[in-house]
């Protein structure tokens, strides 16, 4: 199905029909998972954020693939309790604890990292002190529209100012 382009006046240039995605030049994973039922949020949060975040930035192979970032997102109770009254007909919440992001340049640098000695021996087997399974994944690349690149060769700012 082709685009069916709405009689619309853009107020920002770079986001017109004609203009390109700001596509940055890194392949994001992300990561949802919940916490183990016998497994406290304090215990799940303070595990992920101190022990598991080491064991990852400490591997060879995340070195060795330039990771370019790895961010963990903390869906703390509180916060959890207030989203699930910001849900609006159409909309459903995602009851997870956590996510997380990792960027690499490429699927190569994914693949190599994640089949790594060291991520099977380490990470893999750490998550059976804090995390649920199954893992839910997504994958692809951000369109930065307002903010910062990526620090990376090639990559291009979003809108900086307001208007």
């Amino acid at each position: 199905m082709t685009h069916k382009k709405l009689d619309y006046s853009f107020r920002h240039e770079q986001l017109s029909y004609d203009a390109k995605p700001n596509y940055q030049p890194c392949l994001k994973l992300q990561f949802f998972f919940s916490k183990l039922p016998d497994v406290s949020y304090e215990q799940f949060h303070r595990h992920w954020e101190t022990v598991h975040a080491d064991l990852t930035v400490a591997t060879n192979a995340f070195k060795e693939q330039k990771v370019q970032r790895y961010v963990q997102f903390h869906a703390l109770p509180e916060d959890k309790e207030r989203a699930k009254k910001l849900v609006q007909e159409g909309c459903e919440f995602m009851d997870f604890d956590g996510s997380s992001e990792i960027w690499v340049k490429d699927w190569e640098g994914w693949e190599k990292f994640a089949g790594s000695e060291e991520y099977a021996r380490a990470l893999g087997p750490d998550t059976v002190h804090f995390m649920a399974m199954p893992i839910k994944v997504m994958a692809g690349r951000d369109n930065v529209i307002y903010g910062a690149a990526v620090p990376e060769a090639g990559a291009k700012d979003g809108i900086q100012e307001w208007k």
